[in-house]
């Protein structure tokens, strides 16, 4: 303030020795040139002492802000310093101290010395150092000697004094170590990813996967590219609905249960296994429909707790074909081309499910056509297999929204329609039959004009009508009984038409009676090497055998003991038993043979299966390879993944493992090759025409063909004449089993074929 009133004094001198002057050259002509004079030294000794002021004022004032600076300095916890560039001079806070290696006690040392070595620290030339740290910022990485580790510091440097001899300047630097390791670690870690997403998308295009995710309370699937295409979408994602339409319509109820379970889900009760669908797809609006298989797993999201339902889409449109042919000559009507009853039981059971799971309805339909022998008699065999492919025509029309047709006998046929209604739609059956018969008269025209063809129907509906769909079948087939002789019938299954329901309490309590008495005896039928024709196994059979010497049939009993849970109990006799009596065989040193015993599949689905077959072999001593457990294809199927668990825990001990009527249920190859089978049996149901019907036969032969391709034999039951077992021969069948070797017997009985088989003669009285 003061200096600024001194330049305000002497701008005040002048302005008044102006005015002087002016004065005098006009008043004093005569002194004009002493005046000027004496101006121009005024001005120039006041100019001089002007300039001297000034900068005397800037050096002291810059000394003020350089040691304001140097106080700041002390204060900052990061490495600071003060330095000239003639580096005589260095001033350092004690980060920077620290960093040069500079203790409370030390003498610092001359600042050249000291500046140039940190100079070459951090790479920088000391002669062009305030160049190279005065743009931006300087990024320097140093290493402690003694510990290795290493500090990433940024310096920032700005200029304080500018002098021709020598400038100042403040450096200041800041530690970035942290972010820089985690900046090493990100690029490290995006650079693995990519490595493992470009992996991962190989891997996936090679094998022809896609993959689709979803969180359990959001109706959308994120969709990986190959997933995209498979679905001819160009997004990554999918809704369930837009899913849902891309469907075959038989395929959207499986998929509408399985909407429902993942609804369902629960973090505390989600699935350790893999699940599966196969579902139709079709990625466009051709409606070409291409088979894929849907495992899914589901794991909990960690962030959010919610169960992520993942899964991939497989392609499995060749192993389709190979089934197709197959279930083509197994599964489907020669006539009509519609599904025959060995596909309308399997459909029907999975449908039954689906309906107890979901809790809908299904119509199950038995309609016969009548009087169709007359038209067979009148426009002969081949019109009457036009007018049943008509017919299976117009019953495939009433599936378009869900369901299926079947042929089950010569003109009798079987619909099952869903039921979408929330309460069942009781008039359904009734309505849908009345459109049917219209259908039917139309068919009057042409060569058939004459023609008067009706049906009549029975029907019962899934799944109040029954406890299984054969069940339910059966009682529609009995409501359709009901008025036999009638035309035009139609009745639905009343739950009172059905005498036997009434009594089957007191079944009931006689089969409870016959297993505490023991009056249930297991028979043997024996099992005969093609080639040797000598016996080489049996297979245990139960029956019940009342006290008058009546015997009740397996048919009638096993379905009872199963729904009351007493084939638990049968199935425990029988393994005793049967293992009993193979070890008392060969303890009398006849020949060993195998034993087939059938499990039922409550017992095959306990955790300690293992730990009883185990404990029975154990006891009677008998090794585990004289053991063989039959399986239906229904149970072994019902949890694919738990049956191979529990079949290869059963193969590890030793005992063999055979499936049951092959070809009458839903098996597939991809299926069969999971399994460690060591037997399949071919149903007798092939076995019966196989001398007169090529595809029986081609059947036959194509099963004993794959079987032998994995290395599984095969047996073939239900043989009762030497032509059958010729061409089962033939084909490479290397067991069989039926009448034509011997009814089931009794165990004294079978013990004189063994002896016979053991020493050609029978040994006991």
């Amino acid at each position: 303030m003061q200096n600024k009133n001194l330049i305000l004094w002497i701008e005040a001198f002048f302005a008044v020795l102006s005015i002087w002057v002016l004065f005098m050259v006009d008043s004093f002509p005569e002194n004009s040139m002493f005046v000027l004079r004496l101006y121009v030294l005024l001005l120039i000794v006041i100019t001089i002492v002007l300039v001297l002021a000034v900068r005397y004022y800037q050096s002291q004032h810059s000394a003020i802000d350089i040691d304001r600076i140097c106080e700041m300095v002390r204060q900052v916890e990061t490495p600071a310093f003060i330095w000239s560039d003639d580096l005589s001079t260095l001033y350092t806070n004690e980060a920077m101290d620290e960093l040069l290696g500079i203790g409370d006690t030390d003498d610092p040392g001359d600042s050249a010395v000291l500046l140039s070595n940190f100079f070459h620290l951090i790479g920088v030339s000391p002669r062009q150092a305030a160049e190279q740290l005065g743009e931006d910022l300087y990024e320097s990485a140093i290493e402690n000697p003694e510990t290795h580790a290493r500090r990433t510091i940024s310096w920032t440097t700005s200029l304080l004094k500018k002098s021709p001899h020598a400038s100042l300047y403040f450096t200041i630097g800041f530690e970035t170590t942290e972010l820089e390791d985690a900046k090493y670690k990100l690029m490290k870690k995006a650079e693995d990813l990519t490595q493992s997403q470009r992996r991962y998308q190989l891997s996936m295009k090679l094998s022809g996967i896609g993959i689709l995710l979803c969180e359990s309370t959001k109706p959308v699937y994120y969709a990986s590219d190959e997933a995209q295409q498979f679905l001819g979408i160009d997004t990554d994602h999918i809704t369930f609905a837009d899913f849902r339409k891309k469907l075959h319509p038989d395929d959207r109820f499986l998929f509408d249960e399985y909407l429902e379970n993942i609804r369902n889900t629960k973090p505390n009760t989600l699935s350790s296994r893999p699940r599966f669908l196969q579902l139709r797809i079709s990625a466009g609006a051709d409606k070409h429909y291409i088979w894929y298989s849907y495992h899914y797993h589901e794991n909990l999201l960690n962030q959010s707790g919610k169960p992520i339902i993942g899964g991939a889409l497989i392609d499995i449109t060749t192993e389709k074909n190979k089934d197709a042919m197959i279930e083509k000559l197994a599964f489907m009507d020669e006539i009509t081309e519609i599904a025959n009853r060995n596909k309308l039981m399997h459909d029907g059971e999975e449908t039954y499910r689906l309906c107890q799971t979901m809790g809908t309805y299904c119509w199950v339909i038995v309609i016969d056509l009548d009087r169709f022998h007359i038209i067979n008699d009148s426009y002969g065999y081949e019109n009457g297999d036009k007018i049943l492919k008509n017919v299976a025509h117009i019953l495939c029309k009433y599936t378009a929204s869900g369901g299926f047709a079947a042929r089950v006998s010569a003109d009798n046929f079987v619909l099952v329609l869903h039921d979408y209604t929330v309460a069942g739609d009781d008039e359904m059956p009734v309505r849908t039959l009345e459109h049917i018969r219209s259908d039917l008269s139309e068919m009057a025209e042409g060569d058939f004009a004459s023609m008067n063809l009706t049906c009549s129907a029975g029907f019962a509906r899934i799944p109040s009508d029954g406890h299984s769909f054969h069940e339910v079948l059966e009682h529609a087939e009995f409501a359709l009984a009901m008025g036999r002789g009638e035309l035009s019938y139609i009745m639905g299954y009343d739950a009172n038409m059905h005498e036997e329901i009434l009594h089957q309490g007191e079944m009931e309590k006689q089969l409870f009676y016959a297993i505490e008495q023991h009056h249930l005896q297991l028979y043997y039928q024996p099992k005969v090497d093609l080639k040797t024709k000598k016996i080489m196994g049996a297979e245990a059979l139960i029956r019940w055998i009342k006290p008058d010497g009546t015997m009740i049939s397996p048919n009638v009993f096993i379905p009872i003991a199963e729904k009351t849970g007493m084939i638990s109990d049968i199935s425990q006799f029988v393994l005793r038993e049967a293992v009993a009596q193979t070890a008392l065989w060969q303890g009398m040193g006849l020949s060993p043979i195998v034993m087939s015993i059938n499990f039922a599949s409550g017992d095959f689905y306990q955790a300690n299966v293992c730990e009883v077959v185990q404990s029975v072999l154990v006891k009677n001593g008998l090794k585990p390879q004289y053991l063989e457990l039959e399986l239906t294809e229904r149970l072994a199927l019902g949890d694919i993944n738990y049956t191979v668990q529990q079949m290869n825990a059963l193969r590890d001990m030793g005992i063999l493992l055979a499936m049951d009527d092959f070809g009458t249920g839903y098996s597939s190859l991809s299926y069969i090759q999971l399994l460690p089978l060591t037997l399949l049996k071919l149903d007798r149901s092939f076995i019966i025409e196989i001398e007169t019907d090529k595809v029986a036969q081609e059947i036959c032969s194509a099963v004993i063909k794959i079987a032998k391709s994995m290395d599984i034999e095969t047996i073939a039951e239900g043989v009762e004449y030497e032509g059958q077992a010729q061409i089962l021969k033939d084909m490479g069948c290397d067991y069989i089993q039926g009448y034509l070797y011997g009814k089931p017997m009794t165990a004294r009985a079978f013990q004189k074929r063994l002896e016979i088989n053991t020493y050609g003669r029978e040994l006991t009285p």
